[in-house]
């Protein structure tokens, strides 16, 4: 014991913890005292390991299938037939079903992320928590003794099941506020070189000195030299805060704008969309389908807004610069929504690559629409969905998730032709 302090603490703040989180903390303190500390070990629920020398050596008990969250089937997940039969069990010890209508088999986690994991049932309602609190990836891996990694597969995971679940559904017919918000794009995860000087004209956004810019352009270096020198100055002695690659590509396509709507009954449209300022046409196809006739659309004074209320016969007021209401009018709402987005992507330790954006961002529409709920009640409820306690029509949107797909995403935004 290091501290009596702290453990003093500690004890005392158990009676203040709810039943959830007392689980939690005796899931962490099982897995504390299974730690190996001789020749042979056994886990609960686990595989057992025997004759290892080197505790170091020892890998992660396998968590077999009865100890993961498990789910109720009530129709086939492939045609959507309530006809189906339990059809034995999997060598994990779960439940096999078959249609009767299209004849395929299923078993009862079939599509749920919790499935293909290694994690028990604690250690996902510890990861769920951990998202919802804003806590880092290091400190959740922490939590729950795992590595960054997993943890940040985990989080995708979940944030791509909401988007297969929800999408976009949230339409507007009364009083609706509509504006962009821009952020910088950004190729975080991009390894190709002639990717960043060719196509961008600049260097990747790593805090590198002068020399090692000029170390990591390599035979670049003389190419630029003779071909376009002031590019090159730029490159290598301007600050990663300035805006660089302005011959290549203009300041304004080099950030994305995340179309933002909100009406006064907490309906919400938000989505990146395009790289630069969207066009009227850009505008028109995003929210067409959304607005109806009898709404009446607040916007500040971008041109882009005026195509889509012409075509539609929406009524439209204009906020002008400089002022904050008009009438009974402003943009109060979707301000709002648009500080509490950058307190979202602040809590998440670093700003995300452009190419996750819209997962990031239908999380954050997810827990907007959950913000009357407390912190206990948003983490039990996000945890019943992803473990397939929904309806039947939602349980057949819930697909497989590899961690492939995810690091193989295309950029979610019209790029108009700059970064292909």
């Amino acid at each position: 014991m290091a501290d009596n302090t702290n453990y003093g603490d500690f004890i005392r703040g158990i009676d203040k913890l709810t039943s959830e989180q007392k689980e939690v903390l005796y899931e962490r303190l099982k897995a504390e005292l299974s730690r190996p500390h001789s020749q042979s070990i056994e886990c609960e629920n686990a595989e057992v390991i025997e004759n290892v020398s080197d505790p170091e050596k020892i890998k992660r008990p396998r968590i077999l299938g009865k100890s993961k969250p498990r789910s109720v089937i009530e129709c086939c997940l492939h045609c959507g037939s309530i006809s189906i039969k339990k059809y034995g069990l999997t060598k994990g010890g779960i439940q096999r079903y078959r249609c009767k209508d299209c004849g395929k088999t299923f078993s009862e986690n079939y599509g749920l992320i919790t499935h293909y994991t290694h994690l028990s049932e604690w250690q996902w309602k510890e990861i769920i928590r951990g998202l919802i609190e804003g806590l880092s990836l290091t400190e959740i891996s922490k939590n729950i003794s795992t590595s960054v990694g997993t943890v940040w597969s985990c989080r995708m995971k979940i944030y791509q099941s909401i988007q297969n679940i929800y999408e976009y559904c949230d339409s507007f017919n009364s009083i609706v506020e509509a504006d962009g918000k821009y952020e910088r794009i950004s190729f975080k995860g991009y390894k190709d070189k002639t990717f960043f000087i060719d196509k961008l004209g600049r260097l990747p956004r790593h805090h590198r000195s002068r020399k090692e810019r000029i170390e990591y352009l390599a035979d670049d270096y003389k190419k630029l030299f003779k071909c376009n020198p002031h590019l090159l100055k730029e490159m290598v002695y301007s600050s990663n805060r300035k805006m660089v690659g302005r011959e290549t590509i203009d300041i304004n396509h080099q950030h994305l704008c995340v179309m933002t709507a909100v009406d006064r009954n907490n309906n919400i449209y938000i989505k990146p969309v395009t790289s630069g300022t969207p066009t009227s046409h850009d505008v028109d196809r995003y929210l067409a389908d959304r607005i109806s006739s009898d709404a009446i659309l607040v916007t500040d004074e971008c041109h882009s807004y005026k195509y889509l209320c012409r075509k539609n016969r929406i009524r439209h007021e204009i906020i002008e610069s400089g002022t904050f209401v008009t009438d009974t009018f402003s943009l109060s709402r979707v301000n709002s929504i648009h500080s509490s987005l950058d307190r979202f992507f602040r809590s998440k330790e670093y700003y995300p690559a452009t190419k996750y954006i819209d997962l990031y961002l239908m999380m954050f529409w997810w827990l907007k629409k959950n913000k009357d709920l407390n912190g206990n009640d948003v983490v039990s409820k996000l945890y019943l969905i992803m473990t397939g306690y929904v309806s039947s029509e939602t349980r057949q949107k819930m697909k497989r998730i590899t961690v492939k797909e995810l690091c193989n995403r295309e950029l979610p935004i019209d790029t108009k032709g700059y970064y292909i």
